[in-house]
């Protein structure tokens, strides 16, 4: 039995130059992905709302960077040309705030979602002690994934959730990132309600 031998097919012989010139495309693809990539990531981060990531029940749901509980100074700017609103039953925390503020009430901000562990405990922390204090400081609620508070997210300049902002009578505010404990928390409302 004779073996049927077939042809050999011969391949293109690849010069040196051909295969640099597929690398180097290769590369420009490559380089235009990622900044595609890039420019897309950057801005959601800079038009989304806070996003909150659970590590178990330690962690500090953050944007971008984890941060523990710390305290700063912060003067909320005042949104140019708004006028002050009234008290509505759907009124905005936007406009709830500005109104507050311009009327020397001690107010607490509050920025959290209903989903991060973090947000959770500390709104168990605020059900828990705040009605002592209804009467002499108002709550402002800020819900962070709805889009209606994107505005005063960005003029708040809210980096973490949960924060509070406990704005004095000057409107001057305290910001604490992260949650607190009842007893911590209670402290600020009572210095906060002595100040009227």
């Amino acid at each position: 039995m004779s073996k049927k031998r077939y042809p050999r097919t011969r391949q293109p012989h690849k010069s040196p130059n051909t295969q640099a010139i597929r690398r180097s495309q290769l590369a420009i693809i490559g380089g235009v992905l990622l900044s595609v990539a890039l420019v897309l990531i950057l801005k959601y981060r800079a038009a989304g709302p806070p996003a909150a990531t659970d590590r178990g029940s330690q962690a500090t749901a953050t944007l971008p960077v984890a941060v523990d509980q710390t305290q700063a100074t912060a003067v909320l700017p005042q949104a140019e040309g708004q006028a002050l609103a009234t008290s509505l039953p759907d009124e905005l925390p936007d406009a709830q705030l500005e109104r507050l503020l311009a009327a020397g009430q001690p107010t607490l901000a509050f920025f959290h979602s209903t989903d991060c562990v973090q947000c959770i405990k500390m709104m168990q922390v605020v059900e828990q002690v705040y009605p002592e204090f209804d009467d002499e400081v108002a709550l402002v609620d800020v819900h962070v994934y709805d889009q209606r508070n994107a505005s005063l997210l960005q003029r708040a300049g809210i980096r973490a959730i949960p924060t509070q902002i406990f704005f004095d009578q000057t409107g001057q505010g305290l910001v604490v990132m992260g949650a607190m404990d009842p007893q911590q928390f209670r402290e600020r409302l009572q210095a906060l309600a002595g100040g009227q």
